[in-house]
């Protein structure tokens, strides 16, 4: 077991209040806000976060939950974060159509490699717990599978609202898609764990693990449902599933790139939720122009996961190399294309250089010339 270090616990209710209030749903605290506030002043609390490795990078979204976690662990509470190392080769119902594509073990092994150093950009080292649920979940016979399952009905998987959906366009529901919330749920039991927080989307997986403790353990387990990074122009949360996200492993510039290229209407939400700027920064600096308040944002977020010296390097567009190349043949060399996609994303208008989309294959590129392919990374050639 990790030997955590622990901050003097506090018993101020206004800075409880911050806690829960900062990135949490209106009504994401079960069983509510004021048996949440008794609890965490009461006495120190383990509050797990679980993370399914089904990508190589921690992104903005899970930063919500892993910054209130921070702030627990600041009021004296041990954060614990638990690899899902077996529910991933499972993996959680989406809203989608289909199950889940669940990973091997390979993916799995190359996609957990890196969380962790990702994560102490958040979380001091020695700050937190780490669990994987393999550790648990790998034991459990099918006897004992079946009899956890008896502790929860059908009628209650199928409320699930993406269950619903399915249902409704005749799509079909695989019966292991049941048991996600069951294992997840179960990771309650095995740490007795007094609390967890997740995305707003986990809300009902999270209340299994809570029902499940309260059956078997007989003991009252917190949940915080963190709100999401939404995207206001699609309407669709930022995750790996649905592209254009904002990783902790991107370099400094491609960071900048993104926070400038997402929808001004999300500035403000990503500072709420994505940074440790006071509500009241927040509110006083909100009415700049759209693009000041971008740069704004950028340089937090770089400074968070970069370091302060990484603020003027990201300003800086990436050096790519000329020798009087036509932009077909410099497209080729750098972003390790063939011709035909490179002369296919110049007919549809992708290929800007110097903010101008170029058309001409046979352009000549020519030093400083600032170019950039689609949304990718700007390169300034020299």
């Amino acid at each position: 077991m990790v030997e955590i270090s622990k901050q003097k616990l506090t018993t101020d209710e206004a800075l409880i209040g911050l806690a829960l209030e900062r990135r949490l749903e209106s009504a994401g605290v079960f069983p509510d806000k004021e048996r949440a506030i008794v609890l965490l002043k009461s006495k120190s609390l383990r509050v797990y976060l679980g993370i399914d490795p089904t990508g190589p990078d921690i992104h903005l979204g899970h930063t919500i939950p892993l910054l209130f976690l921070k702030q627990l662990w600041e009021l004296g509470h041990t954060p614990v974060i638990v690899i899902g190392d077996f529910t991933a080769r499972i993996g959680d119902p989406t809203g989608k159509d289909a199950a889940r594509k669940p990973l091997s073990l390979e993916q799995i092994k190359e996609n957990s490699k890196n969380y962790l150093s990702q994560i102490y950009r958040i979380l001091p080292e020695g700050s937190f717990e780490v669990c994987h649920n393999g550790d648990w979940l790998d034991k459990l016979s099918f006897k004992e599978v079946v009899q956890l399952a008896s502790h929860v009905t059908v009628q209650q998987m199928i409320q699930r609202d993406m269950f619903q959906e399915r249902i409704k366009n005749e799509h079909p529901i695989g019966l292991h898609e049941f048991l996600y919330p069951l294992m997840q749920g179960y990771d309650s039991v095995a740490m007795n764990i007094d609390g967890e927080v997740g995305g707003n989307d986990q809300i009902f997986n999270m209340l299994v693990g809570r029902d499940l403790e309260k059956k078997l353990l007989n003991k009252e387990k917190l949940v915080f449902a963190t709100k999401l990074l939404i995207n206001s122009a699609s309407g669709k949360k930022m995750s790996k599933s649905e592209g254009e996200l904002i990783a902790l492993s991107d370099s400094p510039q491609e960071m900048r790139r993104k926070v400038l290229a997402a929808d001004d209407s999300m500035t403000k939400t990503t500072f709420e939720l994505c940074t440790e700027k006071s509500l009241e920064w927040i509110e006083e600096n909100q009415n700049k122009s759209p693009r000041e308040w971008k740069e704004e944002l950028s340089d937090e977020l770089v400074k968070m996961y970069h370091g302060e010296d990484a603020v003027t390097e990201s300003r800086q567009p990436k050096p790519s190399a000329a020798s009087n190349q036509i932009i077909v043949d410099w497209m080729v060399e750098t972003l390790s294309i063939s011709k035909t996609e490179a002369k296919k994303l110049m007919d549809q208008g992708a290929v800007r250089v110097n903010e101008e989309a170029k058309k001409d294959w046979n352009y000549e590129v020519k030093p400083n010339d600032k170019i950039q392919v689609g949304k990718g990374e700007l390169f300034t050639v020299v």
